[in-house]
């Protein structure tokens, strides 16, 4: 296990130990905890974070298989930019999301949302229909997860099995059915347990959104967890909460090792006989509605960005180009300059973090030179939510007088990175021939791995890396947690604030300049957006050369 070492390192000092401790705190100073939370309804956000969570990983996933199989049955000249739309929530941070949406949802006939479905009021605003939208866009920025494991599992599927039971006379609703559905049947309940599991630490959404309101209406534990240092000030009440999460992402966890042991499809065939113009109807403009409310909210924070604000508070709204202005577009990015520099140094470093630790402990685990219980401790140290760590972190950090340092986000934030980039590699170096380290112990070339396998694993290696950068720009939990003020180039550098937290601000500063809160919006998701176009490109290739195998 000598290349395992330094990943094992990593994930027990910011993995297993914080969660250890976690539980230690409440049970030293359960007590505490309890009378911290003493008046927060506890009933109203347990099943706040049920049901939003059950909600979002069943809706997430249903869409997800709905897209992966309509852009699947395409040729492969349309699937490409057809897959890009679909994944355009997930080239928006979370928070750039919840902006997004913020401005749509916008009541009396403002947003296009509202103005389309014809609801008089910001259903954001009132305690029966606030949970909905929040829910809403949890699911418009979470259906990325599940179509890109389901469509990367589809795609991987050998040509031949397609054309042979086409030139059977197979139709195409019987092959998804029958074949395709099953032989991905695996990745789909893989997607909706993954999702489950994260979204029992529901935070950004309903944070950027309601901040929890109106009331408790829409407090998950996630925001609890916050609010419990932060608010209450009791440090013993958030690790009680964290617990608490932990304990039911542990469940879906367990869950996931099931599945992922099963040698044989999980979900039965369906067989479903119609015409291929028909089906290709139905899945068509299903895909056509997705495709809508993906795009459309990302089209209407560039239109408001780039437009006279004279256009925001129109009935009906305006939603097509006219007038421009660059001027808030110019205020924003000029704005974000020390939170994209943050962002972008904890961004590289994570990815290159994620790559070095994962890539020799995959290789490892898939030659059987490392134990077998290391995949599995991985994969469950990656479905916890982040808070289920962050309290020791946060003393941790506080007694090192690392707050508000690029430092506290570079060592926290790998771990789920690491702990996916294992997952992820591990499936790519099972498929890689072993002939390879024949050949190099064959010749004694030393350092195989870094001299031979790592050259040869580059698709993977460019997967783990675009995913790790990705997810690091997207955070808002830990740099919430771990930061205070936006970097101030100095030397050495004070202030870690990130993007996402800046285009948070947008609804404290900007809640009436609707187009600086959309150019805010539009910063924070530009450089993710152009690496997604990269990850999506390779995808798409279907085979090894995505680099993506989950099961």
């Amino acid at each position: 296990m000598r290349l395992s070492a330094p990943y094992l390192a990593y994930v027990a000092a910011f993995g297993m130990i914080p969660f250890a401790v976690t539980f230690a705190i409440v049970g030293i100073d359960y007590r505490a905890a309890l009378v911290s939370l003493a008046l927060v309804p506890l009933r109203e956000v347990f099943d706040n974070t049920i049901v939003l969570a059950f909600s979002n990983a069943v809706l997430a996933t249903l869409v997800g298989v709905l897209a992966a199989v309509a852009i699947d049955s395409l040729s492969l000249r349309y699937q490409r930019p057809l897959a890009l739309a679909t994944v355009l929530p997930h080239t928006v941070p979370f928070v750039s999301a919840a902006l997004i949406w913020y401005i749509s949802l916008y009541g009396g006939g403002y947003g296009w949302f509202t103005y389309i479905l014809h609801i008089q009021n910001d259903p954001l605003y009132s305690p029966a229909t606030a949970m909905y939208g929040v829910i809403l866009v949890s699911v418009w920025g979470s259906l990325t997860f599940p179509f890109i494991i389901i469509y990367a599992t589809l795609r991987a599927i050998p040509k031949e099995v397609k054309e042979n039971a086409l030139m059977d006379g197979l139709p195409l609703s019987r092959y998804y059915g029958e074949i395709a559905i099953p032989m991905a049947s695996k990745a789909i309940l893989i997607a909706f347990i993954i999702e489950l599991a994260f979204s029992f630490g529901a935070f950004d959404a309903p944070y950027v959104l309601t901040g929890g309101g109106p009331g408790y209406s829409t407090t998950t534990l996630g925001i609890l967890t916050y609010e419990a240092v932060y608010s209450l000030g009791s440090y013993s009440g958030g690790a009680l909460v964290s617990a608490a999460i932990a304990a039911m992402a542990t469940i879906p966890a367990i869950a996931l090792f099931r599945v992922l042991r099963a040698n044989r499809p999980i979900l039965p065939s369906v067989s479903i006989s119609m015409p291929d113009w028909l089906f290709r109807g139905i899945v068509y403009a299903l895909l056509a509605v997705i495709l809508f409310f993906n795009v459309m909210p990302v089209y209407w924070m560039v239109l408001v960005a780039l437009r006279p604000d004279i256009y925001d508070f129109t009935r009906p709204p305006i939603m097509y180009p006219r007038g421009f202005t660059a001027r808030y577009f110019i205020q924003a990015a000029e704005g974000a300059v020390p939170y994209l520099v943050s962002s972008a140094v904890v961004s590289v470093t994570v990815g290159v973090i994620a790559v070095l630790l994962a890539a020799p402990a995959a290789y490892e685990v898939a030659r059987g030179r490392a134990g077998r219980w290391l995949l599995p401790l991985s994969i469950y140290l990656y479905v916890l939510p982040p808070m289920s760590f962050v309290i020791p972190l946060y003393m941790f950090f506080a007694k090192l007088k690392l707050l508000n340092t690029w430092w506290a986000l570079i060592l926290s934030m790998p771990l789920f990175s690491v702990t996916y980039g294992l997952w992820i590699m591990n499936g790519y170096f099972l498929d890689l021939p072993r002939a390879y380290d024949e050949v190099g112990e064959l010749f004694g070339i030393r350092n195989r791995f870094t001299r031979l396998i790592m050259p040869l694993s580059r698709p993977v290696l460019l997967s783990v890396f675009l995913l790790a950068v990705v997810g690091t720009w997207h955070a808002l939990f830990y740099p919430l947690i771990f930061t205070a003020t936006p970097y101030n180039f100095s030397f050495p550098p004070v202030g870690a604030q990130t993007v996402t937290i800046y285009a948070m601000t947008a609804i404290q500063e900007s809640t009436i300049k609707w187009g600086l809160l959309a150019s805010m919006a539009l910063v924070a998701a530009l450089p993710p957006m152009a690496l997604d176009i990269i990850f999506l490109s390779m995808i798409a290739k279907g085979g090894p050369s995505g680099g993506l195998k989950f099961l």
